[in-house]
């Protein structure tokens, strides 16, 4: 794989976010994680990529939106 910025460089990692090819002159390392120019410019007015975001997971559950969904005719969420 060779270096998204560079065609003739190769690859010496890849973008955490995009998954581009970086040579070790153009990945930003940020908390021990690799990102391009691009999506770590981005990510800084976004507060970093989405999966990096603190509390905001697949597995989070918003407790006040399953008390509106909780119906009287089952057993109940709470």
């Amino acid at each position: 794989m060779k270096c998204h910025y560079h065609p003739r460089v190769n690859a010496f990692t890849v973008c955490l976010v995009c998954g581009v090819g970086l040579c070790s002159k153009c990945m930003i390392e940020d908390g021990g994680k690799v990102y391009c120019d691009s999506c770590y410019a981005h990510g800084q007015d976004d507060s970093l990529a989405q999966d990096e975001r603190p509390g905001d997971s697949e597995d989070y559950i918003d407790l006040e939106l399953m008390d509106v969904l909780d119906t009287d005719d089952d057993e109940g969420l709470f």
